[in-house]
């Protein structure tokens, strides 16, 4: 993912308004997409529908980390912007602040649904909608082919490759200098390699009624599984930010790593030479099936905002296909739908670096499932806490039951119940 900067930017319709200055303003707070672009793309659709309803909107764009901090800090001050971008299980850890949205989530479900079942799981709480999920972006095998070629290999071969397969050609790679790789350490791209690895062996970390299952054989397997593979990993993985694989695969190093198409989407705006190398494919499959991270960008609306109506009606409009569309586009495929009708979209298909991109044939989840969408599970990934238990034995720093001890005591520090 490339590296995230925080933008402020304003958008006004006539003259722009201070903060808070006027009924008639909608602010916005979202993330800084990591497709360099989308932005423009983003602030433009809001400004236009600004002008046909004669409403002034300010966007103001963060980082993902920066994200949660701004979150908080709104919660506690009751003000701040009338829509919020809630990232994964933000949607429950905020779910007393947001409001209930069953009316917009129902028209939308009757117009283009019904709705992907990994949106619902985040957003539909307690009986209500908290959110409206607006977009996923998941993480596929980005390689560099020609690495690939240089051992024999082609993206057919890579279709039914299992975490074995990976294994076994993983020295071939590094032994010609282009090795595999991705983050163990406390980052979010760490869920995008790990939680797949974890789900194919069969390891559930939460079960979904909320007991702490991370203490197990499968999860140990996943654990010496990992250990094994990072023997051939460039050493410097442990302290990969969340553009490490961006720069791994960019600078010609990297041969296969877990990301969105943003690798590929920066080598085609900055016309690389490495272009025409990048493509993607399917992640492998373990004994107990083929998964993918899906994280989720979902619009919740403060219950403090003073605009709840014209609001909702701006989240009606991001919505609409024609803007859906032209979102996509805007993300060079990064941007995934949730709701049926997207589906139908033609772009991935149209594009061969794409096309195992969307659709998946892997079983698409949120990290973390099965665990129950709570503020429990919203701390747990906020504080890295599965990748954290992969590096310290992977490092050495414990064994692997000490690892999953400590992830175990650190998940009911935060609530979970002991099986």
């Amino acid at each position: 993912m490339t590296k995230m900067w925080m933008l402020l930017v304003g958008v006004a319709v006539g003259v722009l308004g201070t903060w808070g200055a006027t009924a008639r303003e909608v602010t916005v707070l979202t993330w800084n997409h990591f497709v360099p672009g989308f932005n423009d793309e983003f602030v433009r659709q809001a400004q236009e529908w600004g002008r046909i309803n004669g409403v002034t909107v300010r966007v103001d764009f963060a980082s993902l980390p920066d994200l949660a901090i701004r979150l908080s800090a709104e919660v506690e001050a009751r003000s701040g912007h009338d829509i919020v971008l809630l990232f994964n299980y933000n949607v429950a850890l905020f779910k007393d602040y947001l409001v209930e949205l069953d009316d917009l989530a129902s028209e939308l479900d009757d117009l283009y649904g019904p709705w992907a079942e990994g949106a619902k799981f985040l957003c539909f709480l307690d009986g209500h909608w908290r959110a409206i999920p607006w977009c996923f972006q998941s993480l596929v095998a980005t390689i560099n082919k020609d690495h690939w070629n240089a051992i024999g290999l082609t993206i057919a071969d890579m279709l039914e490759f299992t975490w074995d397969d990976l294994l076994n050609v993983a020295p071939r790679l590094a032994a010609i200098g282009h090795p595999i790789g991705f983050a163990i350490r406390d980052t979010f791209d760490a869920n995008g390699g790990l939680f797949p690895i974890l789900w194919s062996f069969g390891a559930r970390v939460v079960d979904e009624e909320g007991y702490v299952t991370v203490f197990s054989p499968e999860t140990k397997a996943a654990i010496e599984y990992v250990m094994k593979l990072s023997k051939y990993m460039p050493p410097d993985v442990f302290a990969w930010d969340d553009a490490g694989n961006n720069r791994f695969i960019l600078a010609g190093i990297g041969s296969w790593t877990p990301n969105p198409p943003s690798i590929w989407a920066v080598a085609v705006r900055d016309k690389l030479p490495i272009v025409n190398s990048i493509t993607h494919a399917p992640l492998p499959k373990g004994p107990y099936g083929r998964f993918r991270v899906a994280d989720y960008n979902s619009f919740g609306i403060w219950k403090f905002s003073p605009n709840i109506d014209l609001a909702k009606d701006l989240l009606r409009w991001l919505m609409r296909p024609d803007n859906v569309v032209k979102q996509v586009e805007a993300s060079w495929g990064y941007n995934q739908p949730t709701l049926r009708v997207y589906n139908e979209i033609s772009y991935w298909m149209t594009r061969e670096p794409l096309r195992f991109y969307h659709p998946a044939i892997e079983e698409l989840r949120p990290t973390g499932w099965p665990a129950p969408p709570g503020p429990e599970w919203a701390m747990a990934y906020n504080l890295h806490i599965v990748p954290l238990m992969f590096a310290k034995a992977v490092t050495g720093e414990m064994t692997p039951d000490e690892a999953m001890r400590w992830a175990e005591a650190e998940l009911l520090r935060l609530g979970f119940k002991h099986k």
